[in-house]
């Protein structure tokens, strides 16, 4: 296990977590939908939908805390040569899915919001990509 990674890979969690969602009429963070989405994934059956931001957010919710976890998990991993390739798929997995909830930033306020909010996360990952390939 590499102590150099522990610090980028929570750091590019945290970000994650904390991105800037329009929920209702107010604002959020995805943390509070990550927590709440496997209720609405099971008690909404139109809980998954790419058509708008409000049904692109819940999957998008569910699967970002898998892939933290997993990101997170991958630290524990001892073979440097799988952990460099877990941590690169999770890290990746979570940005394409960062860019799938912000898809329609060009015709939607809330979509932009979570992708000026995602920067911090972006440049994170980036980081993170880079110190762990190079």
């Amino acid at each position: 296990m590499d102590k150099k990674l522990n610090f980028p890979v929570i750091t590019t969690v945290v970000l994650n977590a904390f991105i800037l969602i329009g929920a209702g009429h107010g604002l959020g963070i995805l943390l509070i939908y990550e927590i709440l989405s496997p209720q609405f994934i099971l008690s909404d059956s139109d809980a998954f939908s790419l058509d708008h931001y409000g049904g692109r957010l819940v999957p998008a919710a569910f699967f970002s805390l898998i892939f933290q976890v997993l990101l997170l998990i991958s630290l524990k991993i001892k073979r440097r040569q799988l952990q460099k390739i877990l941590i690169n798929t999770f890290c990746i997995i979570l940005m394409l899915i960062f860019f799938v909830l912000v898809k329609d930033f060009s015709k939607s306020n809330v979509d932009n919001l979570s992708l000026i909010s995602g920067i911090p996360f972006l440049i994170s990952s980036l980081f993170l990509l880079l110190k762990i390939n190079f």
